[in-house]
């Protein structure tokens, strides 16, 4: 009898550990099959999930007061405004060349100040302090003094606001990038003479461009967020995302309100994504794709 129960045991741990390994195959198997898919079905699978959650949200927590509409009374007030009407499209357009102008701005001055690190190193902590100021500082603090200072019709808070959203992620890329150069190369320029003009130019610059890049890329739609807020406190403007938003507020005009957020999101992930190709086509090394240069 203990024989036979002994035997019964093992038989029963047998069948555990052959089931515990089929499941953990089977899971190895899943998870392969999620690895070797396409980028793109998680991003599908992502909006799926994201839908599925809004649309659940706004017929229960928010059924009564319709704060979060469904979202597909959203997407119908969203192509019904782009497509019946140029009010949104003048709107963007607005809002997106002062965001423009702000990430230009903006981006100057942090070259600017990464740039004089490298030339004169005593003014490293001068300028991270700036830039560590630009990105602390409270933009609904800032913005009304910009407006008092501002003459009336003028998008200068929105430039400015969209300007000091891009300083601080750009000085620290930059300066992380241009610390990347090898010292085997900057070696080699000093012993042939070559200033620290030389050095930036040569070496330094070309290192930097993967990290600028990648900044560049954080900081467009940063630049477009700080145009939509600037917009909130500029005066004598009647055109304008800011504007748009500010106008749905006061009807409380929830439908719209999303209408709107959906644009705002659409446009910075456009310019997130427009300024990820150019930098392919700038640099196609800084992908870290093997493929991305074999057109060149």
């Amino acid at each position: 009898m203990t024989d036979l129960a002994q035997s019964e045991t093992e038989l029963g741990e047998s069948v555990s550990l052959d089931y515990e390994t089929a499941r953990g195959r089977e899971r190895r198997s899943f998870i392969g099959t999620l690895a070797a898919m396409p980028p793109w079905v998680g991003s599908v699978l992502g909006i799926v999930i994201i839908l599925i959650a809004w649309q659940v949200v706004a017929v229960t927590f928010f059924a009564v007061t319709k704060s979060v509409p469904q979202p597909g009374l959203v997407f119908v007030q969203l192509f019904k405004d782009l497509f019946t009407t140029d009010v949104y499209w003048n709107a963007i357009a607005k809002t997106g060349g002062a965001a423009a102008w702000g990430f230009l701005w903006g981006n100057l001055v942090a070259f600017f100040l990464a740039f004089l690190v490298l030339l004169a190193p005593w003014f490293e902590g001068l300028s991270t302090q700036l830039a560590v100021v630009c990105s602390c500082i409270p933009l609904t603090a800032i913005a009304p003094i910009v407006t008092l200072l501002a003459p009336a019709g003028s998008r200068n808070t929105s430039v400015i606001l969209a300007a000091l959203s891009v300083i601080f992620t750009t000085v620290i890329g930059t300066l992380l990038g241009l610390r990347a150069a090898s010292e085997t190369q900057l070696d080699v320029i000093r012993a042939y003479g070559g200033s620290r003009f030389t050095q930036l130019f040569k070496v330094r610059l070309i290192a930097a461009l993967p990290s600028i890049l990648a900044a560049l890329k954080l900081a467009a739609p940063a630049a477009f967020l700080g145009a939509v807020l600037g917009e909130y406190f500029v005066l004598g403007v009647d055109q304008g995302i800011g504007i748009l938003l500010l106008a749905a507020q006061a009807t409380s005009a929830s439908v719209k309100l999303w209408a709107l957020a959906l644009i705002c999101a659409g446009v910075a992930g456009l310019a997130y994504f427009l300024i990820g190709r150019i930098g392919r086509l700038v640099a196609p090394w800084s992908s870290g794709d093997s493929r991305a240069g074999e057109g060149f």
